[in-house]
């Protein structure tokens, strides 16, 4: 049913992007917002996304975006017990256009600092810090749709790589074992303040 659900969103998304009318491709600074899905590699399934992002395209071929997002509670089961992991991306990366008229594809790269926040069953029988702070780098690509004017439309795969300190006391070994990169897919519109 979530596969289901995935590709009726993702087609509809895709339906959205191509009808957007070509023109060229939006500079300067923008505000906007986006959704996606992502899967944490160790995790048992992914969950949604939803954050917030300022875009400064210096030039048709060149940008910067930071974003902060709230990634939704991802499930895990290790050793036959249930946790859940939440984690708050803070991300700044740049952007290289392959400008096309409006549509531009592009490759992304750059930092992130993400907090993440451990929860359920495996927590609730020791007395520790139930969360961490991870520095890490991301790296993607993807396309953006401008329609010549003041909005813009996104959508892209990034793959995100962190380490997070995982501190936990030793009391949840299996917490520490748990590999914190994931993948991710985001669609978003933005709109451009010139």
């Amino acid at each position: 049913m979530r596969a289901l659900l995935t590709l009726l969103i993702a087609s509809a998304a895709l339906t959205v992007l191509l009808a957007v009318p070509a023109g060229a491709a939006t500079t300067g600074l923008g505000l906007g917002v986006h959704g996606g899905y992502g899967q944490s590699i160790d995790a048992e399934s992914g969950s949604p996304l939803a954050g917030a992002h300022v875009i400064m395209n210096i030039t048709s071929w060149l940008g910067a975006v930071a974003s902060v997002d709230f990634k939704f509670k991802e499930d895990l089961v290790e050793s036959g017990i249930d946790y859940d992991v939440e984690s708050y991306p803070i991300t700044l990366m740049g952007r290289i256009y392959i400008p096309a008229g409006g549509l531009s594809p592009y490759v992304a790269g750059g930092f992130q600092y993400r907090i993440v926040k451990y929860g359920g069953d495996l927590f609730e029988d020791f007395e520790v810090d139930d969360s961490e702070n991870a520095f890490g780098w991301v790296a993607g690509a993807g396309a953006e749709f401008g329609s010549g004017g003041s909005f813009a439309l996104f959508g892209e795969v990034l793959y995100e790589m962190s380490d997070p300190e995982r501190d936990v006391q030793n009391a949840v070994e299996d917490a520490q074992d748990f590999k914190y990169d994931q993948w991710s897919v985001r669609a978003g519109i933005t709109l451009f303040l010139n």
